[in-house]
């Protein structure tokens, strides 16, 4: 809902393409029973009806107490309920968060660090394949041959990977004694640990 600009620099984490908001059915005030929590517009204005107690369905709810206004969605506000009831009004509609609307509070060592954790080899071959998708999306006639051995690298990789062929450099689970778990298998593969030693490191 928010067309701010957001991200670690700006001190403001979102998930991107998620919509957290649902929208919510309303309808034009009448002098008809409404059940609580239904949403109507009167004059302009939304409303829903907050209590069942003293409720008059001929009083209206700008001047019955027991409905209350809706206000707009604020770009600013991090505090909105994760609550079907939570109501807001965002271009003439009426939305409730379905999954919680509010920005991540920047956390050291929670969601961010000051060094990139990830493992090199995962990200230079998720990039080469990402950048190969991405062109044969764009131009598929017309994919440098430099992109395409990219490609093929990185499948290849990921395959041996998957064989245990090869050791992809990735940190080991820890085990109850703090020390790095090792699979039976790159056991059985490999004889040296020596990172310097596998063809595959980069």
């Amino acid at each position: 809902m928010s067309d701010i600009a957001n991200g670690i620099d700006f001190n403001d984490i979102r998930i991107p393409e998620v919509n957290a908001w649902e929208m919510v059915d309303t309808y034009k005030w009448d002098t008809v029973p409404y059940n609580e929590w239904e949403v109507v517009e009167y004059e302009g204005k939304f409303f829903t009806l907050l209590t069942m107690d003293n409720y008059d369905c001929l009083v209206n709810p700008m001047e019955s107490d027991c409905w209350g206004m809706i206000g707009e969605y604020d770009t600013s506000l991090n505090s909105y309920e994760l609550s079907e009831h939570e109501y807001v009004e965002y271009k003439g509609k009426i939305y409730y968060p379905i999954i919680n609307p509010n920005a991540d509070v920047l956390e050291l060592e929670r969601n961010i660090r000051y060094h990139d954790p990830r493992n090199y080899n995962l990200k230079r071959h998720m990039v080469q394949l990402s950048l190969y998708e991405l062109h044969k999306l764009i131009s598929p006639n017309n994919i440098s041959t430099v992109r395409i051995d990219d490609y093929d690298h990185s499948m290849q990789w990921l395959k041996d990977a998957s064989k245990l062929k090869l050791n992809p450099q990735i940190p080991r689970k820890i085990d109850n004694k703090k020390e790095p778990l090792t699979d039976w298998q790159m056991a059985t593969f490999q004889t040296s640990y020596d990172p310097y030693q596998n063809p595959w490191h980069v």
